[in-house]
């Protein structure tokens, strides 16, 4: 089969693509056709080596992320995927061939105490797709029964591949993190991105007004078709002014920052209202510029978030074959041109959606 590896951390010209042999398919594993994947800012981290450098540190609680190993190489980059079930091992038997599937982006060991505890997303004793173990990079992939969801065949497969691993997350942001309810106001940093998107939607879902931020005019008619009520241009010094304006001067109930940057997390925590809800997701090594006076003076909440259950998993799926949810994509390309869907990703300051990659187009 084709694929793209990376044995090497650096630019986007170290996705080689070429040759490989067919995965090993065992007793409880499906081998899937990928029909479509899609790429990441997280495969960006991956391929640079920033997400090395930290989940390489010492396991446990003293360094890196509890329960998961380290990025091992060479690796194959993508964690959603879109295919067609080609092959199943002797012990499999929710799925048979022809079945059409959605990659679970985040497994759950349902023998973990956080599993028991209903924070599956917490679980450690699995492999992630495109982290630990391959992802969608590649023509077949090869994984245990329990990391697909069956998917209806009127599924679009780019629709699968761009959408479940954002939403999914943000269906949890939104949901458990947020507690969103009608008519609550959120503000959302970073909304252009998959992942903000796929929270611009889901919040607009549950009854919420959205006010997104960015710093290109260009991008604020985009944001508005995704589900921002209010679109807050950051480069301007009365940023939060406006926001106060949009709130009649209360202040939003909720902020989730996707962007890692202090300024607007700083935004976000002086746009919050009495006791509102901050929940910071960008930035994973930075800092919060958080002081003792906010949380006391505002009795603020400020909530984590670290992927979806298989539930949130289960739920977006399903709004998909609804149409409920849809992730605009930015582009599609060749399997080939991983390396530059990479580059666009990281240069493109227009860009809105994600970016799919077809594994079968030349």
């Amino acid at each position: 089969m084709k694929a793209v590896r990376l044995s090497e951390f650096g630019g986007p010209d170290k996705l080689v693509y070429g040759e490989h042999p067919l995965p090993e398919v065992g007793p409880g594993d499906v081998l899937v056709k990928v029909l479509a994947t899609s790429v990441s800012r997280w495969d960006v981290k991956y391929r640079i080596g920033e997400v090395h450098a930290f989940y390489g540190k010492a396991t446990g609680h003293h360094g890196g992320i509890h329960g998961r190993r380290a990025f091992p190489m060479p690796m194959q980059l993508g964690r959603d995927v879109a295919g067609e079930v080609a092959a199943v091992g002797a012990s499999v038997t929710t799925l048979k061939a022809g079945d059409r599937v959605l990659g679970v982006t985040h497994p759950e060991n349902p023998l973990s105490l956080a599993t028991m505890r209903g924070l599956g997303n917490l679980s450690g004793g699995v492999d992630l797709p495109g982290h630990t173990m391959f992802g969608g990079y590649g023509q077949f992939v090869a994984r245990p029964e329990g990391y697909w969801i069956k998917a209806s065949r009127e599924l679009d497969p780019d629709q699968g591949a761009a959408a479940m691993w954002p939403c999914a997350t943000a269906h949890r942001i939104v949901v458990n993190r947020l507690n969103l309810r009608p008519n609550d106001n959120v503000l959302v940093t970073g909304g252009a991105g998959g992942m903000g998107t796929a929270t611009l939607q889901l919040a607009r879902l549950a009854g919420a007004s959205v006010i997104a931020t960015t710093r290109h005019a260009g991008k604020a008619a985009k944001l508005r078709r995704e589900g921002a009520d209010h679109v807050v241009d950051t480069s301007r010094d009365d940023a939060l002014t406006r926001i106060r304006e949009l709130t009649r001067g209360e202040g939003v109930d909720a902020a989730v920052e996707f962007t890692g940057a202090p300024a607007l997390m700083r935004l976000c925590i002086d746009a919050l209202r009495l006791g509102g809800t901050f929940c910071p997701v960008g930035g994973e090594l930075a800092e919060i510029p958080l002081r003792v006076v906010d949380m006391v003076s505002k009795e603020l909440n400020v909530h984590g978030i670290r992927g979806a259950t298989r539930n949130d998993q289960r739920v977006v799926a399903e709004l998909l074959e609804k149409g409920r949810i849809a992730m605009p994509i930015h582009a599609v390309l060749p399997l080939a041109q991983a390396g530059a869907a990479h580059t666009m990703l990281e240069n493109d300051t227009n860009l809105v959606g994600r970016i799919v990659l077809h594994p079968w187009d030349e």
